[in-house]
């Protein structure tokens, strides 16, 4: 059982076990992968928040809680959960909040995975 945290080490551990397409493991290609998608995630978010876009503010926490769920942060994986499931029930006003959530819990994630990487060489 992995130990709490921002990541489930187990999924990640499942990922490092195969092969990437930059020679080493898939782990590694999906760290690459979210730390480029989640400041373009984060931003579409933030700016369909701000122009009351929740269609697209929905999708974009999806596609966030999509990738987080590969890599195992957890944190990301549940607020990017709630915001999209406020987002469907109409509570909007919970968006700006579960952002600055998600900004933070992202950041932490990336740091994680990082150091994942790291001790993974």
């Amino acid at each position: 059982m992995s130990t709490p945290g921002p990541l489930d080490l187990e999924a990640l551990a499942q990922l490092r076990a195969l092969a990437g397409m930059s020679g080493g493991s898939l782990a590694d290609d999906a760290i690459d992968a979210f730390q480029r998608e989640l400041p373009e995630r984060l931003l579409v978010l933030k700016e369909a928040l701000a122009q009351s876009d929740w269609r697209t503010a929905e999708h974009a926490a999806q596609a966030l809680r999509g990738i987080a769920a590969t890599l195992g942060a957890r944190e990301v994986v549940q607020l990017a959960s709630e915001l999209g499931e406020a987002l469907v029930r109409g509570a909007t006003g919970e968006g700006f909040t579960l952002l600055a959530q998600l900004e933070k819990a992202g950041a932490a994630a990336v740091a994680a995975l990082e150091e994942q990487r790291t001790h993974a060489l």
